[in-house]
């Protein structure tokens, strides 16, 4: 048996992460100074995008895209079922109506030939905020997608919170927004690397940049050609309600010290996502995600759907026999139409989703982290397939 609990998710935290948070908290600035700046520049650089913005995480990252997009009440959200909720909240909270679009198994990314069929229905008012999601690493199709959009004034915001690293099919970065406004990652401790918490909005679009930034604090303008009145040595101008969503120097610190080893996360991500496809390929009752592109995909997780019933077993078991082992896992995503919020607003829909409600019932993440080895992924599976009765 395994000495160590093997957790889904890990971060990774050196001599050289914690030496360079310590520096900055003994700075003369903690919050607000120039390592927040340095962090973006660095960060915009790595995407090959024009601009990126810091966020205290990426829940208010999304939902400072959806502010500095200006999306109201007469738009309508297009997105995956499955992903976390703020994908969907951030655009609900600023008054968006949500529309689902059904997965694809292979990926679980976005069906685009049913997106296709929603984007074809006909509106009255509003526009279509469209928010794919790069799932588990995988990137979508985005020149596919984009040629499917007909409204001259559409939204794309991607959610690429697990896509860090990742590229799409002809070799851009995500995050280089080539098919889109914007694009939101996630440095929370589960993923590729971190800051604790914090999120980054990467764009191409000079207005979009300014607008995150005022979003970004509270709405206020300090820039003096943009404001109303002749300024002051005081003076600032409220241009609209926002938040504070404010990113921290030691954070940054962190996230800088990260991006030196930013490369060497990806790399063994894709070495362990190997070695788990290595030994679970073409084994019975489980399917694996296809992706063609596996050496240009950032993994944040790696999922196994698994028919548990052709197993004589259920999901709960499995998971509960792999934590006696010393092994965690979870579940990614319940789909968002099932949780009781979305019941209320959009009804019982579930019927609608053949291909989600099928993938939810059989996915299974296993850990997936820099500092897992080899010989511990062989333990994984090794104790996995005991238990589905497969060894």
């Amino acid at each position: 048996m395994n000495d160590d609990f093997l957790p889904y998710a890990r971060q990774s935290i050196n001599a050289d992460d914690t030496a360079a948070v310590a520096a900055a908290l003994n700075s003369e600035f903690i919050t607000r100074g120039p390592l927040v700046e340095e962090f973006e520049m660095a960060f915009a650089n790595y995407c090959d995008a024009k601009f990126a913005v810091a966020f205290s995480n990426a829940s208010t990252a999304l939902l400072a895209c959806c502010q500095a997009a200006e999306v109201n009440q007469f738009d309508r959200l297009i997105t995956t079922p499955n992903t976390f909720v703020s994908t969907a909240g951030a655009a609900i909270h600023c008054g968006a109506t949500p529309v689902f679009v059904d997965i694809k198994r292979d990926t679980g990314n976005l069906n685009l030939e049913h997106l296709a069929y929603t984007l074809e229905r006909p509106r009255s008012q509003g526009r279509s905020i469209i928010m794919p999601v790069h799932f588990s690493g995988i990137a979508v199709d985005m020149a596919k997608l984009d040629s499917l959009i007909t409204e001259p004034d559409a939204v794309v915001i991607e959610d690429a919170a697990h896509a860090i690293g990742s590229h799409y099919s002809d070799g851009q970065k995500v995050g280089s927004c080539a098919w889109s406004q914007m694009t939101v990652f996630s440095f929370h401790p589960a993923k590729t690397m971190t800051t604790g918490e914090g999120g980054m909005v990467t764009t191409n679009d000079s207005e979009l940049y300014h607008r995150l930034k005022l979003v970004r604090n509270n709405g206020i303008e300090r820039e003096h050609r943009r404001l109303e009145r002749d300024p002051m040595p005081w003076y600032y101008e409220v241009k609209f309600l926002s938040n504070n969503f404010n990113f921290t120097e030691f954070q940054a610190a962190l996230g800088i010290s990260q991006m030196n080893r930013l490369n060497e996360f990806i790399e063994k991500r894709r070495q362990l996502v190997k070695a788990y496809r290595q030994r679970l390929s073409g084994r019975q009752s489980i399917r694996l995600f296809t992706d063609e592109h596996d050496s240009v995909t950032g993994f944040h997780l790696f999922v196994v759907q698994i028919d548990f019933q052709a197993c004589k077993t259920t999901r709960e078991k499995v998971m509960l026999a792999l934590r006696d082992k010393n092994i965690g896992s979870q579940v990614h995503y319940i789909p968002l139409y099932q949780h009781p919020y979305f019941e209320k607003t959009c009804g019982k829909i579930s019927e609608f989703f053949p291909e989600t409600e099928k993938y939810y019932s059989e996915a299974l993440s296993l850990p997936l982290y820099y500092d897992l080895s080899i010989d511990q992924v062989d333990y994984i599976v090794r104790q996995l397939l005991k238990v589905l009765k497969l060894y």
